[in-house]
C-alpha cells in the first residue's frame, strides 16, 4: 500500500476542490491518473502560466476506467498500462508533439517509446518506470560478489553464504514466497509471459513451467525446501523485514527503487539494494511503468499539448522532483520512479538521491514490460498470485494458470 504524506494529501484535496471552480472549457485540462503526485505537478503547471488550469481526477485504474463503457471527458491519461491492446483506439496520434522539438524522440529510452506505438502511430509515451532490486544491509556482500546488478548464480552464492555462516540466530537468506511480487517477479525470468495476460491471449504454460521450476529449485537450495521455509516463515516473517535483516534473521528483501527511496532517509541509511540480472542478462522494469496519452473524447486538444510538452522537459522535470522533495513528499524521483527522458536520470538524480550514480541502469540493459490488460492489478491479486503461491508450494504444477485466469473473469465479468 502506498504511503503519502499530509502535505501531499492536501495538495490532492486542492486539486478536487479545484474542479469545482468555473473556469471557460478552453481553459480547463482535466488530467485522469492513479498517482497523488501529480495534484502538485499540476500546482505548479498552473502557477507557470495563465493560459490553462488542470484539475487532476484521481481514479484506482486509469486505464480501466477509459475502458469502461461511461468514461467521462479526459483531456489527458497517465496512468500503467494503458499501452493495452483493448485501449488501442481510445488515444489520439502524438505525432505533433516532436514537430518542433519540444518532446525530442531521441531523449527518450528508446525501446519504452516503441512500445507506445500502434500502427506505427506515437500513441503513448512513456512518463516514468520503477526497477525491481533486492534489499539488504549496507556493507555485507562479499566484495567477489559485489556489483550493480546480480547474476542469479551471485545471488545464490550469497544467499549460500549466508545460510551456511554460524549464527545466534535462526536464518534463510530469501525465499520467493516471502512476498507475492517477489513470486511473480520470478515467474516472468521467462520474457513476455505479463503480455500474455492480455484478453484473447493464451498463457504459453511451458514457459511458465520454467518459471515454477526455478523457484521451487530456489525454495529448495536457499531455504532448504517447502516445509523448512513454511516454518521459518510462520515463526519469523510476521516481523518487519527490515528488522529481520538488522537482527541476521534474513539477508535479502525483494522490494523496489521507488520503495527504497521512499523511506525516509534515517531509516535507509543501513540497507542498500541490488538488481538482479534475468534470464537474458537484462535487468526487467516494474510491468506498472506510468503511460501518457490524450483521449479522443478530451475537449481541450490544445491545452493537452500544451501540459504534456512543458511536463516532457528535462529543466521541468527537475523543478517538479525538487518541488516534491521541499514538499516532504515522500516519493522518490518523477512519480516514484525513473524519468522516461534519459537525462533525468543521469544528470539530475545523482544530485539529488545519494549513491544513486552507481545504479542508474543502462538504457541497453533494460528490459521494458509488454502490455498488460487494463485490470492488471486486480487480475493478478486475484487469479496470477494466488496461483503462484499455491503451485510453487507443491512439488509438482497441479492447474494451468490459463485455466485458473478464465475462471476468474468469468466470475468477475462486468466488474
Amino acid at each position: 500500500m502506498r504511503r503519502f504524506s499530509l502535505g501531499l494529501l492536501l495538495l490532492i484535496l486542492i486539486s478536487l476542490l479545484a474542479g469545482c471552480s468555473y473556469f471557460k472549457e478552453d481553459q480547463r485540462i482535466v488530467l485522469l491518473t492513479d498517482r497523488p503526485e501529480f495534484a502538485a505537478y499540476a500546482q505548479a503547471f498552473n502557477s507557470a502560466q495563465e493560459e490553462f488550469v488542470v484539475e487532476v481526477v484521481y481514479k484506482a485504474s486509469p486505464a480501466s476506467e477509459l475502458k469502461g463503457k461511461k468514461s467521462g471527458r479526459w483531456d489527458v491519461a497517465i496512468g500503467p498500462f494503458l499501452n493495452t491492446v483493448s485501449l488501442a483506439d481510445t488515444f489520439m496520434p502524438l505525432e505533433s508533439l516532436f514537430s518542433d522539438g519540444t518532446v525530442s524522440k531521441p531523449r527518450f529510452y528508446q525501446k519504452a517509446l516503441e512500445m507506445g506505438l500502434r500502427d506505427n502511430h506515437q500513441l503513448l509515451l512513456p512518463f516514468s518506470f520503477n526497477v525491481p532490486a533486492f534489499i539488504f544491509q549496507s556493507g555485507k556482500i562479499k566484495q567477489e560478489f559485489d556489483s550493480a546488478a546480480l547474476t542469479a548464480d551471485t545471488f545464490a552464492a550469497i544467499c549460500q553464504d549466508f545460510n551456511k555462516a554460524k549464527s545466534r540466530h535462526a536464518k534463510s537468506a530469501f525465499s520467493p514466497l516471502w512476498n507475492p511480487e517477489s513470486l511473480f517477479f520470478f515467474s516472468i525470468l521467462s520474457p513476455g509471459l505479463c503480455s500474455q495476460f492480455e484478453s484473447g491471449s493464451e498463457i504459453r504454460q511451458h514457459d511458465l513451467e520454467n518459471g515454477l521450476y526455478q523457484i521451487r529449485q530456489m525454495i529448495e537450495n536457499l531455504s532448504g525446501g517447502i516445509k523448512s521455509e513454511s516454518y521459518f516463515r510462520m515463526k519469523y516473517l510476521y516481523k518487519n523485514p527490515l528488522e529481520l535483516i538488522e537482527s541476521g534473521h534474513i539477508f535479502f528483501w525483494y522490494g523496489d527503487v521507488g520503495r527504497f527511496y521512499s523511506m525516509p532517509a534515517e531509516n535507509r541509511s543501513n540497507f542498500a539494494f541490488r538488481y538482479y540480472l534475468n534470464s537474458e542478462g537484462r535487468i526487467a522494469v516494474c510491468e506498472d511503468m506510468l503511460w501518457l496519452g490524450i483521449p479522443k473524447k478530451g475537449g481541450n486538444t490544445k491545452g493537452s499539448v500544451a501540459f504534456i510538452k512543458w511536463l516532457m522537459n528535462s529543466d521541468v522535470q527537475q523543478d517538479l522532483i525538487l518541488k516534491a522533495r521541499e514538499m516532504d513528499i515522500r516519493s522518490f524521483g518523477l512519480a516514484g520512479g525513473f524519468s522516461a527522458l534519459k537525462t533525468v536520470n543521469t544528470e539530475v538524480l545523482p544530485q539529488l538521491y545519494p549513491f544513486i550514480s552507481s545504479f542508474i541502469p543502462g538504457e541497453d540493459i533494460l528490459a521494458f514490460p509488454g502490455a498488460c490488460p487494463a485490470d492488471w492489478y486486480a487480475f493478478k491479486s486475484g487469479a496470477v498470485i494466488p496461483y503462484l503461491e499455491q503451485e510453487c508450494s507443491a512439488e509438482t504444477t497441479e492447474r494451468k494458470l490459463w485455466e485458473v485466469a478464465e475462471s476468474w473473469r468469468r466470475m468477475n465479468a462486468g466488474q
